[in-house]
């Protein structure tokens, strides 16, 4: 019979925190808000518009088409993985929000709402699995090689070929 040996975890190390923290917000996605990694992406989508609209969820893209990515990043921040209500009238949903939207825009969000006026906001976990996949499907248009998409994403040759099956509806030889 195997013994295991426990180990005390040591959360108290004050040296080891700040390291750790970046890690752990990074692998959780909440490291796509920091204004470190904000900026890239909103030119990464920007810069690939049409591929990372396509890779969204279709609420989400329907509420970013007219608007732009920074919105996009704002709005599931503060609401992601939740129904969030759009009143009748723009303003009343700024004061409720903080999240200033034109009016000819808010009315195209409200075309695209449920028979409540609700729409719904992707959590911040289906918005990273979106841009990885934009990312994986930029990085096959920019002709990288499996190695590097293997190394990068740890995606498989079989995953690859779906990935270009889709994309371009024929089989690479």
């Amino acid at each position: 019979m195997w013994q295991i040996n426990h180990h005390p975890i040591n959360d108290a190390d004050p040296a080891a925190i700040p390291e750790e923290e970046g890690f752990i917000h990074s692998i959780g996605g909440a490291g796509l808000f920091a204004e470190k990694s904000r900026e890239p992406c909103i030119r990464f989508c920007e810069r690939n518009r049409d591929r990372v609209l396509s890779c969204l969820p279709n609420s989400l893209a329907d509420v970013v088409r007219p608007t732009s990515f920074g919105m996009m990043l704002d709005l599931v921040k503060a609401h992601g993985g939740c129904r969030l209500y759009l009143p009748t009238r723009h303003e009343k949903f700024f004061h409720r929000t903080g999240l200033y939207v034109p009016e000819p825009i808010y009315i195209r969000w409200r075309d695209t709402a449920d028979v409540n006026g609700q729409i719904d906001i992707p959590n911040v976990w289906g918005l990273l699995q979106a841009l990885r996949r934009a990312a994986i499907r930029t990085a096959l248009a920019r002709g990288w090689s499996p190695d590097a998409l293997h190394s990068t994403f740890g995606i498989s040759r079989r995953q690859i070929k779906a990935y270009l099956l889709d994309e371009h509806e024929t089989a690479p030889s």
